[in-house]
């Protein structure tokens, strides 16, 4: 595969769209030609439910699924068969809470931060209320939450950690390592589910050193399709938790009044799989692989510190986020509301996002409504930067007014 040295050439968005800069890579990446012409070829070659194996043709589509489901246990350093396909990261997350749900009694604590996206919020919410179980929340308010905080936060009624190791509004990380070997430390029978879905398009992660129990991730943040994500489960769990999806290709056996589940990842794939979206994340390993993760990281992090030392040249902007290693950005224009700092940008063709981003407890971090965010990625360059530098430095009163719906 052919890398352009030029790297926006390599995605289309930037040819259709002239002028625009794009700044909500947290929210979903842009998608590569190269991943494009996947999806475009699996529909107009192969198009068949990957259920059918009864011919050479539509038993490709199996095979996708398996190369694509390798591709992202090599990634993780999982086994094949610990790799679940989903929706996406929020249906994953629905998935582990409602599996643990048994394993739960009255007053057991479950550990989460004040950073968490409401997909790794609301499931366990919902579980707590279920089992008349208690959130612990790690750390203290206007605090950015440490690895520590979460270590600490155990005793022995925990039963499950969950967090996520890359902030996605604020763009620090929680170690999944360091936690990993904290929970080993305690010797405690608890579950540790770690939200990835803001780690995997930067950084790889490996379950095994981060003992974790349960990883997600979503194929859309990294230049693949939307409509799929993963869930990474330890194999030892396979046959404790039930799925959440029931119907065609998860069972064994059917009778009037009883059905077997299906073993490995089939028992929680039921219904026809979204091949496009897989074959497409399959495409977007390949060419993040062939781009390189470390020269991914690289970039960002010559990115985040020229965003830093623009940013510090504002006398009108607020950097909400200096220290984040990753090149998310939170910021506030004083004397303005984000939302219309946000549209206003939005009318200047740079795409950012306002108020919380979904982190919607996060305003007890940040001792803020809202944010302006904006997130890059390694098709991010420079000019980018120097671009929403230029529109915030020339903002004036009457400019938001014009823009205000």
């Amino acid at each position: 595969m052919k890398i352009n040295k030029k790297i926006k050439l390599d995605f289309p968005w930037f040819q259709k769209n002239k002028g625009w800069t794009y700044l909500d890579n947290s929210a979903t990446s842009l998608k590569p030609k190269y991943v494009i012409d996947a999806i475009v070829n699996f529909y107009e070659k192969w198009s068949s439910n990957p259920h059918n194996s009864d011919s050479s043709l539509t038993y490709h589509a199996l095979t996708m699924i398996d190369q694509t489901r390798d591709k992202l246990a090599k990634l993780i350093n999982a086994k094949k068969q610990e790799v679940i396909f989903t929706s996406g990261a929020t249906e994953s997350l629905n998935l582990v809470s409602r599996g643990l749900e048994p394993y739960l009694k009255k007053d057991d604590e479950i550990i989460l931060t004040y950073g968490e996206h409401t997909s790794n919020l609301l499931p366990w919410m919902e579980l707590a209320k279920a089992k008349k179980c208690k959130i612990i929340f790690a750390g203290k308010p206007n605090h950015v939450p440490s690895e520590q905080d979460i270590i600490q936060s155990i005793t022995k009624k925990t039963k499950i950690i969950a967090y996520a190791n890359i902030s996605n509004l604020l763009g620090y990380e929680l170690n999944a390592n360091i936690i990993g070997a904290g929970v080993k430390k305690h010797n405690l029978n608890l579950f540790v589910v770690c939200d990835a879905t803001q780690m995997l398009p930067h950084k790889l992660i490996d379950v095994k050193k981060a003992n974790v129990d349960f990883l997600v991730a979503s194929a859309h943040k990294m230049c693949a399709g939307t409509g799929i994500g993963m869930l990474y489960m330890k194999e030892k769990y396979f046959n404790m938790i039930n799925p959440i999806r029931f119907g065609g290709g998860m069972n064994n056996n059917v009778e009037c009044n009883s059905y077997t589940f299906a073993s490995g990842p089939d028992k929680f794939e039921g219904g026809s799989p979204h091949t496009a979206g897989i074959v497409s994340w399959g495409a977007a390993i390949d060419y993040l692989n062939a781009y390189g993760w470390d020269k991914i990281h690289r970039h960002e992090l010559m990115l985040k510190k020229y965003i830093n030392q623009e940013f510090n040249k504002l006398k009108n902007v607020e950097l909400i986020n200096p220290k984040a290693i990753y090149p998310i950005v939170a910021f506030n224009v004083k004397g303005f509301n984000s939302h219309d700092i946000a549209n206003y940008l939005g009318h200047k063709k740079i795409i950012v996002r306002s108020g919380l981003s979904c982190a919607k407890l996060a305003s007890y971090i940040i001792n803020e409504p809202g944010v302006i965010r904006a997130s890059f990625y390694f098709y991010n360059d420079k000019n980018d930067v120097d671009t929403l530098i230029k529109t915030l430095k020339n903002i004036k009163k009457g400019d938001i007014i014009d823009y205000v719906i």
